[in-house]
């Protein structure tokens, strides 16, 4: 089939593309805008439901007792082991588990830092 392609021809396939693409388009935003508010109402509605529980008196609790002092290897500075045992702390608070610094000493490692380490093992770990 032999058919002969003149400028209206192709302007018109154009147009018609483009105009389906912007079309199905519009229609793609008008439902996830629909959907949206339909959600909406449906989280509103049982927020409505939920009564707000009563509260109740905190109380404070009793202080814990204060854990021995941390064995520290020679050679490292007390800021050093403040940020470990604040470290400590707010990992303790986040997990509402309670945790004891016992002892804070080198790592026997290599003689490259943590950083290093990470390297050597992201360089050389095989695909």
């Amino acid at each position: 089939m032999n058919m002969q392609m003149d400028g209206t021809f192709v302007g018109s396939v154009v147009l018609s593309g483009i105009s389906i693409v912007f079309l199905a388009l519009i229609l793609l935003i008008l439902f996830v805008w629909l959907m949206d508010k339909v959600f909406k109402a449906v989280n509103g509605a049982k927020k409505k439901k939920a009564a707000p529980a009563p509260k109740e008196e905190i109380k404070a609790a009793p202080a814990p007792k204060a854990a021995p002092a941390p064995v520290v290897e020679d050679g490292i500075s007390d800021e050093i082991v403040a940020v470990i045992a604040a470290a400590v702390a707010a990992m303790s608070a986040e997990t509402g588990k309670t945790f004891r610094l016992t002892g804070i000493k080198r790592s026997g490692g290599t003689r490259r830092g943590a950083w290093g380490n990470a390297g050597a093992a992201e360089n050389t770990r095989p695909f």
